[in-house]
């Protein structure tokens, strides 16, 4: 009877020890979902106190764009906005962000007008490529890439037949860029390209001058056929530090004496910025790009926004 009495208590004892080893996994379980959805919260409302400050950003944004052009109608690298905000301490963090001007470089979207390539503005295009010492093929490979047909331009081109026998098959978008990170897409594309052109290029959603006072030499080079490198640089030094205050003093410059350039391809104002916003937050470091648009009036719109780059 002993023996049998001992085999109970040995079996209560064990069901006794895996009750208690069940309680205490399920408490340690709890303890560590709810330590979880703590942080997870908490992160949460970090996310969007970082949010917040963004939009901030934004609005200090538009308000300089706003008051400099009450003050003056042209932009240049010298003016207020392109000063860089640097990292201000808040409560929690800190937060810094800059203004960069869209105007100063080749509209990818020029490149097609009414769904077919836009002659002018395919020159323009292997020019700045020829200035990048880039394949102008690649001038063919963009416009096929926005046209509205699907049938590959001579010669060079690539649509969606190109596109579909890759390793990841995809379709030409046959619409316009909507950023410049889209060109990675594009037949003939690699990052060493890629590096080379997408300082001097942007996507805007709407035709505009370029900006004579904030373009890049080789956009400049661009414009005219024949401009040389050495010519480029004199109008950028041709600058000042106030910027050309009219087209007209822009186009009497020497470089371009005997040049002549399409009415409305130049000026010296610009419409379209880009806002990054830089914060720390707690245990959250965020990167936020905005696209604005100035009105003639000075008044700012948000036309996008994107955590990372646009």
């Amino acid at each position: 009877m002993s023996g049998r009495h001992d085999r109970q208590r040995g079996v209560a004892l064990i069901t006794a020890m895996l009750v208690v080893a069940l309680a205490t996994t399920a408490a340690v379980a709890m303890v560590s979902r709810q330590q979880y959805d703590i942080r997870r919260t908490g992160n949460l409302l970090q996310s969007e106190q970082a949010w917040l400050y963004a939009l901030g950003i934004d609005d200090w944004a538009g308000q300089i764009l706003r008051r400099d052009r009450e003050d003056n109608g042209v932009d240049h690298a010298g003016e207020e906005w392109a000063t860089i905000l640097p990292p201000i301490p808040i409560d929690g963090g800190q937060l810094a962000g800059g203004i960069a001007e869209l105007q100063g470089c080749f509209n990818l979207n020029d490149l097609v007008r009414d769904g077919a390539a836009e002659p002018g503005a395919l020159e323009r295009f292997r020019r700045l490529l020829a200035a990048l010492e880039l394949d102008p093929v690649l001038a063919t490979v963009a416009a096929d890439w926005l046209d509205a047909d699907i049938d590959p331009a001579f010669p060079g081109g690539a649509e969606d037949e190109s596109y579909l026998q890759g390793e990841r098959p995809y379709r030409a978008a046959n619409a316009p860029f909507v950023s410049v990170s889209e060109l990675r897409l594009l037949q003939g594309m690699d990052e060493e390209i890629f590096a080379a052109l997408a300082p001097h290029v942007c996507a805007l959603p709407s035709a505009e001058p370029i900006n004579v006072n904030t373009a890049t030499a080789p956009v400049l080079m661009s414009l005219v056929e024949g401009l040389t490198e050495a010519e480029a640089e004199a109008l950028i030094e041709g600058r000042g530090e106030e910027g050309y205050a009219d087209i007209g003093t822009f186009l009497q410059a020497d470089s371009l004496a005997g040049r002549t350039i399409p009415d409305g391809l130049v000026g010296v104002q610009s419409s379209y910025f880009v806002v990054t916003s830089q914060v720390l937050f707690g245990r959250i470091s965020v990167s936020y790009q905005s696209l604005l648009r100035r009105s003639a009036t000075g008044e700012t719109r948000v036309l996008m926004r994107a955590q990372g780059t646009l």
